[in-house]
């Protein structure tokens, strides 16, 4: 059996999260704690301390299995782009270590991703500490993927990511009304969202959020697709916490 450490570096590509070091417990067999902290804003960086474990390569596939966990919670709860972790060291010893035994050390590959951003939203310690200790939060089998879509290389890829998990979770029916379903969503979370005639079906209505994701999805005659890209970046944050709503009331 074995006892280390496994520290882990992730960008933040979007705006800034910055917060102290801060000691969390995730109730994982093999981890003893878990130190995580952004000092900068624009990167988070963590270290797993972990006990009896039965290799190492056990140990880091656990501690990565713990920082995926954490980093979705993280991005789902402060609506950030966080890319993947990735390993910068490991530290292994034998639990009951014979005489002479050596440390296994080992180094991880880093790249360096990303540039710096202007607005960091600040948090406390004991804000993030709360936030990675909750028991089971509503959503959060699916907070991977939202934290996946976020971190598209475009707007235009983030928004077609987000509206297709809004059909994934109103999944009932045939395709026409799938979308249907999402716009009763929508307009039941955001009443004033803009809506404009269904170029197809007479007396349906779509929001802008489904007239957008059909333009670029299908060939409609008068639609300029330069513009709908750009219409899409405007209302991408419209999007973003419609998608986390559905997910945190689906599941």
């Amino acid at each position: 059996m074995y006892k280390g450490t496994v520290t882990f570096r992730a960008v933040i590509t979007s705006n800034g999260l910055k917060f102290p070091s801060c000691e969390f417990h995730p109730n994982e067999p093999g981890v003893e704690k878990v130190l995580i902290e952004s000092p900068s804003g624009y990167e988070i960086l963590s270290t797993v301390h972990l006990t009896n474990v039965a290799t190492e390569e056990v140990g880091r596939a656990i501690a990565t299995k713990v920082i995926i966990a954490a980093l979705d919670r993280i991005s789902f709860g402060y609506s950030s782009a966080v890319e993947k972790s990735q390993i910068t060291s490991s530290h292994f010893a034998p639990v009951n270590p014979p005489p002479g035994a050596n440390i296994l050390i080992h180094t991880g590959d880093l790249v360096i991703i990303g540039g710096q951003r202007n607005l960091i939203v600040s948090l406390s310690a004991a804000i993030i500490k709360t936030e990675l200790e909750r028991v089971s939060p509503p959503g959060e089998r699916l907070f991977g993927l939202f934290r996946s879509a976020r971190r598209s290389m475009g707007p235009v890829e983030e928004f077609m990511h987000l509206y297709n998990v809004l059909l994934m979770l109103c999944n009932k029916g045939l395709p026409r009304e799938l979308q249907e379903n999402v716009d009763t969503f929508i307009l039941g979370e955001e009443p004033a969202a803009q809506q404009s005639p269904h170029p197809l079906f007479s007396g349906v209505k779509e929001t802008v959020y489904t007239r957008l994701r059909n333009e670029f999805a299908h060939a409609r005659a008068g639609v300029n697709l330069d513009d709908t890209k750009l219409e899409m970046a405007t209302h991408l944050a419209g999007l973003i916490p419609l998608t986390k709503r559905a997910i945190e009331l689906r599941h």
